[in-house]
């Protein structure tokens, strides 16, 4: 058996498709000394979106596996039949990707929620900032697609035995939620390169990063956490 297969048969027996997202990294498409990003938003929104009534979320550990296993690293920008093929792996029945843009201050994030079965969109969702708004664009967008899950998972109960319908393609760009943070964007990279770190098993650099996460933002908790995790 190799180790793709093992890593597979473990998570199958612990995930149920039917109610089960993957959340994967995003693509960058603009300021490369952004590219980490990727790996601390879809930690984000994996963090924002556990709990969801009737949804599982996977957890990064076993996406970073399933990545690490296909030599894909950190990589977002992942083709569609990858990103089928991870999910898949995961034991998911939705992928929740997307694409991130900023450029002279100017920030975009776009995602979309994909079947992994039929490869179809069934909602996305974009936000428009600044880069000092990147936290409140993160939860607006968290709880845009937590709404979405909660629906999608409810839809596929009542038409179990007569497949899942597929939603139309939803574009909105919900109100941010709290008042820019000139460091937030500064934050969140940080955190992030703290967690490219972790899984390089690079503790002390790890533990650097996130310290330098929580000095431009006291508030981010996921860096405060995995931090904490660090020094147990």
């Amino acid at each position: 058996m190799t180790l793709l297969a093992l890593i597979w048969s473990l998570f199958v027996g612990v995930v149920h498709a039917d109610d089960t997202v993957a959340v994967l990294y995003f693509e960058n498409r603009g300021n490369p000394d952004l590219e980490p990003l990727k790996v601390g938003l879809a930690q984000m929104l994996i963090t924002d979106l556990t709990g969801a009534p009737g949804v599982q979320v996977v957890e990064r550990a076993q996406l970073q596996a399933i990545l690490d296993e296909l030599e894909l690293g950190h990589s977002g920008a992942v083709d569609p039949n990858s990103a089928a093929k991870v999910g898949k792996l995961l034991g998911a029945e939705w992928m929740l990707m997307g694409s991130y843009f900023e450029m002279a201050g100017t920030l975009r994030i776009d995602a979309r929620l994909v079947n992994v079965e039929t490869g179809a969109i069934e909602h996305a969702a974009g936000q428009n900032g600044t880069a000092m708004d990147f936290m409140s664009m993160e939860k607006a967008l968290a709880d845009d697609f937590r709404g979405e899950l909660t629906k999608q998972g409810r839809s596929t109960r009542d038409e179990a035995g007569e497949g899942t319908a597929v939603a139309a393609v939803v574009e909105t760009t919900a109100p941010l939620l709290a008042e820019p943070d000139p460091e937030a964007l500064e934050a969140a990279v940080a955190f992030s390169e703290g967690l490219i770190f972790m899984d390089g098993k690079d503790a002390p650099r790890a533990r650097e990063a996130f310290q330098k996460a929580i000095d431009a933002d006291p508030n981010l908790k996921p860096a405060q956490d995995a931090l904490a995790a660090l020094d147990l």
